[in-house]
């Protein structure tokens, strides 16, 4: 966890909900990351191993020609040192194009009343899109993503996002066949996902197809380079919409 914030006591009982199981990372996975794997050929495996504060904080991940950025992707994970497929994703945002990426416990900890209001607000200016990357938590957004929600959007959000274009990407430790009707959660990763397209709702925003990857708690290699492909294909398709 970052210093800037209090370490993450862990929850017990930790939901298999929580993107990657939220507990300690099996030996399987943990070579997994240590070979490198996880995020791509292009992040060495002492990048990932202990370090929360490598991957962007802010900034522009990638340019175009004009050196505008035109999406903003705020990412949240409670237990990033211990997430192998959000480390991966995360990873692809950094090597996109036209991308201003924000991760909230790297900026702020575990302090959900220490979001700068008036910086969050200020990242929205000049964007056509916006990204929210978090793992489901216990079928809800993570803390400080919420919080995110409570301090920043309120009374700002409907006068200030109309017509830009929200993208939801989530990760979800149940397989599949759990987000059915029939199945053991008895709702769709849509149905949990509606409050998010509520606020894109509520705040006049265009709200796309999200991005979601269920089953990540057993994701091997060919399955995280999936993800990021997928999520690659999904950042390409907004920016050439540009």
């Amino acid at each position: 966890m970052s210093t800037q914030g209090k370490p993450v006591p862990t929850p017990n009982p930790v939901p298999l909900e929580t993107a990657e199981k939220s507990g300690a990372v099996d030996p399987g996975r943990r070579r997994l990351l240590e070979a490198g794997i996880a995020a791509g050929v292009v992040v060495p495996a002492q990048a990932l191993i202990g370090a929360t504060n490598v991957l962007a904080q802010s900034g522009t991940a990638g340019a175009y020609s004009d050196g505008k950025a035109a999406t903003l992707v705020i990412a949240s994970h409670p237990y990033p040192d211990r997430s192998v497929v959000n480390k991966a994703l995360w990873n692809t945002v950094e090597n996109s194009q036209g991308i201003v990426f924000r991760r909230l416990e790297s900026l702020y900890g575990d302090d959900i009343h220490g979001i700068d209001v008036e910086t969050e607000r200020k990242a929205y200016e000049g964007m056509d899109r916006v990204v929210f990357m978090f793992p489901i938590h216990w079928f809800n957004l993570t803390p400080m993503l919420k919080a995110y929600f409570n301090e920043v959007w309120t009374q700002w959000a409907p006068q200030a996002l109309k017509g830009k274009k929200m993208l939801v990407v989530t990760t979800v430790g149940a397989k599949a066949s759990a987000y059915t009707r029939e199945g053991r959660i008895g709702f769709t990763i849509e149905e949990v996902l509606a409050p998010m397209k509520a606020s894109a709702n509520y705040a006049g925003m265009i709200y796309l197809e999200p991005l979601a990857f269920l089953g990540v708690s057993e994701a091997d290699e060919k399955m995280i380079r999936a993800c990021q492909d997928r999520l690659a294909e999904r950042l390409r398709e907004t920016s050439d919409k540009h």
